[in-house]
């Protein structure tokens, strides 16, 4: 089970959002750990600083849970896979 995380830009005209939702879904019904964040201001890439910056910390956020195990605040320690 190797978890998954989406950024989306709720106004891309190449990925359709409702695109994304479906595949978030599918993901989730397998039971497989998936992060989804959507920019409701983009579209196909992010171009603004504000959103470059909340992306970039999910993206590291995600990464220090799933790889190295660093849990949220209040959540106990995630094994290594």
């Amino acid at each position: 089970m190797k978890p998954l995380i989406v950024l989306q830009g709720a106004n891309d005209p190449r990925v359709l959002k409702v695109e994304s939702d479906e595949i978030v879904e599918a993901v989730k019904k397998n039971n497989v750990p998936v992060e989804y964040v959507v920019f409701d201001d983009e579209g196909h890439g992010i171009r603004k600083n504000e959103n470059k910056i909340r992306g970039y910390k999910a993206i590291l956020d995600f990464l220090d849970k799933h790889l190295k195990g660093v849990a949220e605040a209040g959540e106990k320690p995630v094994a290594a896979n």
